[in-house]
């Protein structure tokens, strides 16, 4: 049997085994939880018709969800869970935080998102504390399918791990990987701090986009324009508190601009946003981070083993 935990976080196996084996009614519910738990933006599901209050996790609450057959098996076999979410058509927002799910999910917001489901069992309708839940399935949000009021969801159970044997992004000498392997200061300018801006409106046709951003530097050189492409196949990621919080894109090319006397940094970005941002909105920019033996020679790091062949290139 699985490990139940009550509200108060003690293992309540034993309680729910002896209240199981009474015969009584059975009153089950899934707990759905997408996202971390100390993330504000975390979605809370149950398929119960009422709150559930489950104080070790939260209160997650009432929705017209459907989920796939969750097996269990000994061994190392990968599972997928099939798992349907049908949330209200609300209005379309500009922000992270009045952006709607079916938004969300089109612009890629719930993609790689940690996926948890318990099973809770209530002695008494709407009880989620005395008993507790057990642990059901737990895994990642591979794809997210959008149809007609609904948003389709195919789960890779935490155990995907176990299908990649080489590490492409470490053992390959020139791997694109590498540039996503962690926000990265621009070393040539001697820093070692990430930039971090704030988006700004220089004006006449230096209006931010979807793809265009126009910003001056916060830190670690307030006010400093970083030269042509110094950001350029690094990324920026757009800090809490913004109108695109969390979101992200590899940066296409940077540079800066003089305009009434004003130095500006200007980013044009691969991936366009789902809305542009708002004057005031601040993000942090990491450059391409050296995968080359010359920069590790140089002392700003390497990131793959040396003299291993790409797997194309090898007999």
């Amino acid at each position: 049997m699985r490990k139940f935990l009550s509200g108060a976080g003690y293992d309540s196996t034993a309680a729910v085994l002896a209240y199981l084996a009474e015969g009584n009614q059975l009153l089950l519910a899934d707990l759905v939880l997408i996202g971390e738990i100390e993330d504000p933006a975390a979605v809370w599901l149950t398929s119960w018709n009422s709150p559930l209050a489950w104080p070790i996790y939260g209160t997650f609450q009432p929705a017209t969800i459907k989920r796939g057959q969750v097996t269990s098996q000994i061994g190392l076999q990968v599972d997928t869970l099939a798992f349907s979410w049908s949330p209200p058509l609300t209005a379309f927002g500009t922000t992270a935080a009045t952006a709607n799910p079916y938004q969300k999910a089109q612009s890629g917001i719930y993609d790689n998102e940690l996926f948890r489901m318990w099973r809770a069992v209530m002695p008494t309708p709407g009880d989620c504390n005395t008993y507790g839940a057990c642990e059901w399935f737990g895994g990642r949000v591979a794809d997210v399918e959008i149809v007609r009021g609904q948003l389709n969801f195919t789960i890779n159970s935490f155990l995907d791990v176990v299908n990649q044997k080489v590490p492409p992004n470490v053992i390959e000498v020139n791997n694109t990987l590498a540039n996503y392997a962690g926000a990265t200061p621009v070393v040539v300018d001697a820093e070692v701090q990430v930039p971090q801006f704030e988006v700004v409106t220089p004006g006449g046709p230096a209006v931010s986009s979807a793809t265009s951003i126009w910003a001056t530097c916060l830190s670690p050189t307030p006010g400093k324009a970083y030269g042509l492409n110094k950001f350029q196949n690094g990324y920026m990621v757009f800090n809490p508190g913004s109108s695109l919080a969390g979101y992200w894109s590899p940066i296409y090319s940077s540079g800066n601009q003089t305009i009434l006397s004003v130095d500006y940094n200007h980013f044009l970005v691969f991936g366009s946003f789902p809305w542009p941002p708002t004057p005031g909105d601040t993000f942090y920019c990491s450059t391409k981070p050296p995968i080359s033996l010359q920069d590790a020679e140089a002392g700003f790091g390497y990131y793959g083993f040396a003299f291993v062949p790409q797997p194309e290139g090898a007999a």
